[in-house]
């Protein structure tokens, strides 16, 4: 009588350890997707511009978004000496890569503009910072577009 019991308590403990384990594998590949354009996935957004959006990467703006987002994933200090006018052209750029990849119907697409989105906000996030006193500027959420908290990573 105890073998049967003691069975069918094991077994039901192993079942419930997988479905948490499944769960949980779950939730990873979902936050994966939505990470941004961080160390190594540039180069395959890169990649994967390159191959879908071809007229984008011959502009000048497609050099100046791949130059400061390598530099915010080598040195995001770095950021803060970008002068004024690289980060207008920066802005700007990720104005047209929103603009080009929303009207696009890849699924990839999509995730790629959302890691793009990520990106530039916490960029742009350091741009607005007084390194001073260490606080947004007044108007942070207004630059930004939404809500601080929001921001990926504070």
């Amino acid at each position: 009588m105890k073998y049967p019991v003691k069975l069918i308590i094991f077994v039901i403990g192993f079942c419930l350890s997988l479905i948490s384990i499944e769960s949980n594998a779950k939730d990873d590949k979902s936050t994966a997707n939505t990470a941004g354009l961080s160390k190594g996935r540039e180069k395959a957004f890169e990649q994967y511009i390159t191959d879908h959006f071809t007229p984008f990467i011959e502009q000048d703006e497609w050099k100046v978004f791949t130059e400061v987002v390598t530099l915010y994933n080598q040195s995001p200090s770095k950021l803060v000496n970008v002068n004024a006018e690289k980060q207008q052209e920066f802005k700007s750029a990720v104005k047209l890569l929103n603009h080009a990849m929303k009207s696009s119907n890849d699924e990839n697409a999509k995730i790629w503009l959302e890691n793009v989105r990520k990106t530039a906000h916490n960029i742009n996030f350091l741009w607005t910072v007084d390194w001073e006193t260490l606080t947004p500027a007044h108007d942070t959420e207004r630059i930004i577009g939404e809500p601080i908290s929001m921001l990926n990573g504070f």
